[in-house]
């Protein structure tokens, strides 16, 4: 390392005590809190997943005004593996004898699972849990341009 060495009255020691850079423990410790009661056993593995990089200080994506949208982004998630584990195992078609012979249909079940990814999709990019989403959220807003005077104008 170039440069010169710091003297000991340059140098700030880190403090152990406090808020300090603990992020995931902190954000565990809110999605903790934030939790509501009453949730099924793979709805509340599912918040225990998701919740904690959301409740994350530097991002603050979760919280109290928000619990409602997240615990419904939670079911949907947990039908929508519930339903992909139903077409795994029965396929995404049935065969029907109709007066028009033999067909080969979609299962209703199938439709189900396409719909409850597009509501997947939504909620999470309303939380910022998809890369477009997510440099939405961090993108700043538009700037005014400063004119360096009092009003702009001369």
């Amino acid at each position: 390392m170039k440069g010169r060495r710091p003297n000991s009255e340059n140098v700030v020691p880190l403090k152990d005590e406090g808020q300090g850079s603990n992020f995931e423990a902190r954000a565990r410790a809110r999605a903790e809190e934030l939790k509501p009661e009453g949730l099924s056993f793979t709805v509340q593995a599912i918040w225990d997943r998701l919740a904690p990089p959301l409740c994350d200080p530097r991002k603050g994506r979760l919280n109290e005004g928000n619990v409602f949208m997240f615990v419904l982004l939670c079911k949907t998630i947990d039908r929508h593996e519930r339903l992909y584990i139903d077409v795994m195992d029965n396929g995404e078609t049935y065969e029907s004898q109709t007066r028009n012979g033999h067909q080969l249909k979609s299962r209703p079940e199938v439709g189900q699972l396409n719909e409850t990814w597009r509501q997947i999709r939504a909620l999470a990019s309303d939380f910022g849990m998809t890369p477009a989403a997510e440099r939405g959220l961090n993108a700043a807003g538009q700037l005014g341009f400063d004119f360096g005077g009092d009003d702009g104008f001369d």
